[in-house]
C-alpha cells in the first residue's frame, strides 16, 4: 500500500517552514507521496486568506523542485466550507489503495476532538503530530503519532506584517514566493 500524506493549511503565505516540514515528514513518515492542500473556507476561523488561487500558485512556486510532493485545489475549489474529513474521503476514492497520514500541528491536536468527525477520521487515517512552541500534546490514540521534530520560527502572521511595513523576508519564504509576492503586490 502506498502511504500519502496529507498537509493542509492557510498557508497565507507560505514560508520557509512549511517548506522544511515537508521535506521533515516526508523523510521521517518515509510517504511515497504528500499532498499539500491550501483550505478554501476554513471552518474555525474568519476567512481572511489571500484568494485561494494565489496562494496556490505560491505553493507551486515552493513546491515546484520537491519529488512527489502534490499541490491540491481540492479545497479551494470546493463550494462552502472546507472540512477535513471531506478532503479525506475524497482522497481515498482517488487513491483507493493507499494508507493516509494527516499532517497537523501540536495545536490543532490540542482541539481535534472538536474537527468535524474526529472519530471516523481516527479509524479512516494517521495523524501525525508535529511539536509546536509552547505545546505539549500526548497521544491519546494508536492512530496518532506525535515526531519529535524540530521547531521552525517562522509565521504567516509575521511574515504579512512585514510585508505591509514594507520590510525584507528574503530567507522566511522561498525566493520564488518572494518573488512572486514583490511582483504581485501581495499583501500589502
Amino acid at each position: 500500500m502506498k502511504k500519502i500524506g496529507i498537509y493542509g493549511g492557510s498557508f497565507n503565505p507560505v514560508h520557509v517552514g512549511h517548506v522544511e516540514i515537508i521535506k521533515y515528514v516526508m523523510k521521517e513518515m518515509n510517504l511515497d507521496r504528500l499532498i499539500v492542500i491550501p483550505v478554501g473556507a476554513p471552518s474555525h476561523r474568519e476567512d481572511r486568506l489571500l484568494e485561494g488561487e494565489k496562494r496556490i500558485k505560491l505553493l507551486i512556486a515552493a513546491c515546484m523542485d520537491m519529488d512527489r510532493v502534490e499541490v491540491s485545489d481540492i479545497e479551494v475549489k470546493s463550494k462552502g466550507v472546507s472540512y477535513t474529513y471531506d478532503t479525506l474521503l475524497n482522497l481515498k476514492k482517488r487513491y483507493k489503495d493507499a494508507i493516509f497520514y494527516e499532517v497537523i500541528g501540536e495545536d490543532s491536536a490540542d482541539y481535534l476532538h472538536q474537527w468535524k468527525d474526529y472519530e471516523n477520521m481516527l479509524r479512516e487515517c494517521k495523524f501525525v503530530v508535529l511539536k509546536r512552541k509552547g505545546y505539549n500534546y500526548k497521544p491519546d490514540h494508536e492512530n496518532i503519532i506525535l515526531l519529535e521534530s524540530p521547531l521552525y520560527k517562522y509565521s504567516s502572521t509575521e511574515i504579512r506584517g512585514l510585508i505591509k511595513k514594507g520590510m525584507d523576508i528574503t530567507g522566511m519564504v522561498p525566493d520564488k514566493v518572494r518573488d512572486i509576492i514583490t511582483k504581485e503586490n501581495l499583501y500589502r
